[in-house]
């Protein structure tokens, strides 16, 4: 009945209310009717207490209009437990009980600068807060420099420090997953420290690579995508300060020709002037395999195994009637609870003339597979001084150590395929076989006549391979700042970049499919060492009143050198020196190595111009010069305009009460991807082993590739429009975005006839087009003093289409050395990477499968061959909560996307009817009726919807009592995907095993399990 009351006096509150307007309406609902029902509720109990007075008073804004739904809270006496309040209504009026003369009020509205003021004797308290428009002056990072909010005129997503420290993330691109509008951050397996891809505005290149520029304190880095490494993840995600993705053309052709992908700016932490502060920060948690495959027991082995020899009109001989079954569940024999730790220790501070930022880091992760880890520590030195009024410098220094050991993934050739690795063995492996043997061997897998070769057992593979990374990493840069005159200002970069890694390898003698009984070593070096020099001048200055410019111009200068060294020997004689020394084997091959140099050398300028706020123009040039391409096109230019108007400052709206943010934006412009390997352009030799002659044969010096003087880069341009909005001082925003991304001459490898002399050329062979929408959404909707509820979206459509090939010819994925049997192709209409193949229609009368005859000619060819889906989204998508209580809040992160596809390699290896593996048991769902003489086909039966709507994390965290030493304390607890709701049928959807620069993309080639986690944390500061 009481709820009734209230609810029904804010009601006539407002219909008595003159200026009533829509904006109102939402507003008297949501705060007076929910907010205010919750904190009146404290208000009525406090009425029987005794010695209280009624405070009554108005909440206006800076022109006088009163502000519904301001927080009014008592403070200065008693507990923050005992503390009271309530809210305006819709007319900004309010009455609060105070106790006495000292009691203290403190009034907050989301996008106005809070006031605390003291009751006194005063009986009626007026209030007038002041806009405070941190999100629009919120200052963001962008090429050489960095920009107001409100004076974009480019597309630009952010993330800072605060967000980034919610997810107990091994690598930034984790922290960056679900919150960014038109980024897709794709982890390719579940492996601990494995490499995550980053798509921006969708995927635009073959061979070119499609990972974006990542620019780290000014530094440009390496970002090879290596499936089974990640080399970003040396760098720790505690020691950023903010993130922030160049999304459209203007924003990223200040970096020319490796502009194309996007690029992500990440700026680490730097100390403030003030008290010391020593801050730590662990973690520990526990991992479990998200899902297990469904499989058959030994039992069932043995009745499929009847029935696949009873179909085939095979005799059932007594090894299978008399056959042992150990029933072994090889998933809980590999898979385990998996323990991760991280400590991170840091140490901030300095005056107005020297901050400083060190942090030490150190992390173990285990991982869910048996024998697979990830171990990383680094150690962080930031320091800015300010030497005198014209001369400043800035120091940036890590250094990282990383080690990773993996599960051998298979790599889609005949040598290393689905079954010679660690999670292809463990579901094919027959449940009739004891891992460990009563004298302590490993188990025979192949206990039968017709055992097939490609396995081994999963539990000797996990013990005595290896498969390791090792990477250390040094990288800093010094950045010396000179300010002759006022307003302009010299800036100096040096920066450097050395990367070691080295792969151990050794499949043992206990694996006698993948070693032959023999034992096989490799080891891997690269040396990669990358300088970068800068020089470049800025100069800002106020025209005329209201008109200022901005100009931007300099010089670039940038070489990395990689050393490269392979070895490989096979014939030990024990395993016990692994590949530690390549003098113990019998077959030593040929060393390989290599040396790759790489140089950029380029001039860039930018102007930007801002009058009154309102009107915004900016236009940028570079010119590159890259040794990576031919001597016919090692130059080209790579311009940028883009424009902004503030309609919100227009003196028509100024005087709106409601509309804080209204902004247009339109860009044009273009950037280039360079990202192929020196020398594809030139006519290469390799050393090669005839026939001819005694002996080993003759080495001859041939030309695989045919050199092509006029390859150049991929360019890419694009056309963005967007709109910002903000409300109530932005308490509620959103912009959306639309944009046009054509990219042309794409960068593939082509296969030649025999007729030509060689096998393939690098040349540049059609275009590609991604054009989408990117809406983003964000609502405060609760802040009092105690309460407060962020709810912010985003969601991204996508299409990809290729729109030219070179003679408008078909490129097709495959070769003589691809186990993975999987069919992608780059066809004019279709996305890049289509899946490929027959299409399945059914079931004949006698179980068998069968597939549309496209061109009914009574057989099935690669005449019948159709596109079956794309391995790329259409849509991806975000969703972040925040609530708050006093000292809890509550966070949830959902992430997810529509429309992938993937091939599932696993999917057709556990469903066809071969013997000696184990199987699905929902095999008989892909092969009713099962014979070894099934007619097989890689139809899209096998590609499979991979949308899925994850809980990227939860958490709850609480802040705990400070003091004078103590002065920040929380206790967190987290889980990571812990639901993920999606119908692929395999580990988990978000897959993908080889490199951005292949033609097969979403491919699942017996993927490392995907994880979830729950954490408990602890953060303090001093």
């Amino acid at each position: 009945m009481r709820l009734r009351v209230i609810w029904a006096c804010s009601i006539n509150a407002y219909r008595n209310n003159p200026r009533k307007t829509m904006t109102k309406n939402v507003y008297q609902s949501l705060c007076t009717g929910f907010l205010g029902l919750l904190l009146m509720l404290v208000h009525l109990s406090a009425l029987a207490q005794p010695g209280n007075r009624t405070v009554s008073g108005t909440v206006t804004d800076e022109k006088g209009d009163g502000l519904p739904g301001v927080s009014i809270v008592l403070k200065g006496i008693g507990t923050p437990d005992q503390m009271r309040g309530t809210t305006s209504d819709a007319n900004g009026q309010f009455k609060i009980q105070v106790p006495n003369q000292n009691a203290t009020l403190t009034v907050s509205f989301v996008g106005y600068a809070s006031q605390q003021i003291t009751v006194g004797n005063r009986s009626t308290v007026d209030v007038q807060l002041a806009a405070d428009n941190k999100s629009l002056d919120e200052v963001v990072v962008v090429g050489y420099g960095t920009q107001k909010k409100s004076d974009l005129t480019g597309s630009v997503s952010s993330l800072r420090s605060e967000s980034i420290k919610e997810i107990p993330a091994t690598s930034l691109e984790q922290a960056m997953q679900g919150r960014l509008a038109g980024v897709q951050i794709q982890q390719s397996s579940g492996q601990p420290g494995a490499g995550v891809s980053i798509r921006v505005r969708g995927v635009t290149s073959i061979a070119g690579g499609n990972e974006p520029l990542i620019v780290i304190d000014g530094l440009p880095q390496v970002n090879s995508d290596v499936r089974s490494s990640n080399v970003l993840a040396t760098i720790n995600p505690q020691d950023i300060e903010s993130i922030e993705v160049l999304k459209d053309a203007s924003s990223t052709a200040i970096y020319g020709s490796r502009g194309a992908n996007g690029v992500v700016i990440i700026t680490t932490k730097s100390g403030k002037s003030g008290v010391t502060r020593i801050s730590y920060d662990t973690y520990v948690g526990v991992q479990q395999v998200r899902k297990r495959l469904d499989l058959m027991n030994g039992s069932e082995f043995l009745a499929y195994t009847n029935q696949l020899l009873t179909n085939s009109k095979q005799p059932i001989t007594a090894e299978v009637t008399n056959a042992k079954n150990a029933n072994t569940d090889w998933q809980n024999e590999l898979f385990r609870s998996a323990v991760q730790q991280n400590h991170n220790l840091s140490l901030a501070g300095g005056s107005d003339r020297v901050q400083y930022f060190v942090s030490g880091n150190y992390l173990k992760q285990d991982g869910v597979v048996r024998g697979t880890n990830y171990t990383r520590g680094g150690l962080r030195f930031n320091l800015n001084a300010s030497l005198s009024k014209r001369f400043s410098v800035a120091t940036r220094f890590t250094a990282s150590r990383s080690v990773q050991n993996g599960a051998s993934p298979p790599d889609g050739t005949n040598t290393q395929n689905f079954g010679k690795s660690v999670i292809g063995s463990i579901v094919i492996a027959p449940p009739t076989v004891a891992p460990i043997n009563p004298d302590g061997s490993y188990g025979n897998v192949r206990p039968y006549s017709f055992s097939g070769l490609d396995v081994e057992n999963p539990l000797a593979f996990a013990n005595e391979a290896i498969d390791r990374r090792t990477i250390t990493r040094f990288q800093g840069g010094i950045d010396l700042k000179f300010q002759p005159i006022q307003g302009l200002t010299n800036t100096f970069r040096l920066g450097f970049d050395n990367l070691e890694r080295r792969t151990d390898a050794y499949l043992s003698r206990l694996l006698p499919q993948v070693s032959s009984g023999a034992g096989i070593g490799r080891l891997g070096l690269l040396n990669s060492f990358n300088v970068l020099a800068e020089d470049f001048l800025e100069y800002k200055r106020e025209l005329t009143p209201g008109l200022v410019a901005e100009a931007i111009v300099g010089a670039s200068f940038q070489t990395e050198r990689q050393d490269i060294t392979n070895l490989e020997a096979s014939g030990y004689l024990s395993d016990d020196l692994k590949n530690y020394n390549f003098a113990a084997a019998t077959n030593v091959n040929k060393p390989q190595t290599d040396i790759i140099r790489n140089t950029i050398i380029s001039a860039f300028g930018r102007v930007r111009v801002n009058y009154k706020e309102r009107y915004l123009l900016s236009a940028s040039l570079r010119r590159d010069g890259s040794s990576v391409f031919s001597k016919n096109n090692k130059y080209a230019n790579f311009p940028s305009v883009g424009a902004g108007w503030n309609i919100s400052q227009e003196e028509f709206l100024k005087t709106n009460r409601y509309l804080s943010n209204l902004k247009l934006r339109a860009s044009w412009g273009q950037s280039g991807n360079q990202a192929i390997q020196p020398y594809q352009s030139l006519s290469l030799g390799n050393t090669v082993n005839t026939g001819q002659g005694a002996g080993t044969g003759l080495s001859v010096g041939l030309s695989p590739t045919l050199p092509n003087d006029n390859l150049t880069w991929e360019t890419t341009t694009q056309t963005n429009f967007g709109l910002d909005l903000g409300f109530l001082n932005d308490r509620y925003r959103g912009s959306i975005d639309y944009y046009v991304k054509t990219t042309g001459s794409l960068l593939a490898t082509v296969q030649l006839p025999p007729s030509a002399g060689y096998n393939t050329i690098v040349d540049n062979v059609g275009e590609v087009q991604n054009k989408g929408v990117e809406l983003v959404l964000g609502a405060t909707l609760i802040n009092t003093a105690d309460w407060r509820l962020n709810v912010d979206a985003n969601v991204s459509w996508n299409q990809n289409r290729v729109t030219k090939t070179k003679d408008n010819r078909d490129l097709q994925s495959g070769g003589s050395n691809d186990a993975s049997q999987t069919l992608s192709i780059i066809r004019v209409g279709e996305p890049l990477s289509s899946f490929y193949g027959p299409k399945f229609s059914g079931f004949d009368d006698k179980g068998k499968q069968t597939w549309v005859d496209q061109n009914n000619d009574g057989k099935i060819t690669s005449a019948d061959f159709v596109t079956l889906g794309s391995p790329y989204p259409t849509m991806i998508y975000g969703l972040i909560t925040s609530l708050s209580y006093k000292k809890v809040t509550f966070l949830m992160t959902w992430q997810g996307v529509e429309g992938a596809k993937v091939n599932n390699v696993g999917l057709y290896a556990l469903t066809t009817p071969v013997l000696g593996f184990n199987r699905l048991r929902s095999a008989p769902d892909y092969f009713p009726v099962p014979a070894t003489s099934d007619v097989l086909n890689r139809s899209d039966l096998f590609i499979e919807d991979a949308s899925y709507l994850r809980l990227k994390n939860i958490r709850l965290d609480y802040r705990l009592p400070t003091g004078r030493v103590l002065k920040n304390a929380s206790v967190y607890v987290s889980g990571q995907n812990l639901l993920t709701y999606t119908k692929y049928s395999g580990f988990d959807p978000e897959v993908n095993a080889f490199s951005g620069n292949d033609v097969r993309q979403g491919v699942d080639l017996g993927s490392y399990p995907a994880v979830k986690a729950y954490t408990l944390g602890l953060s303090v500061s001093f």
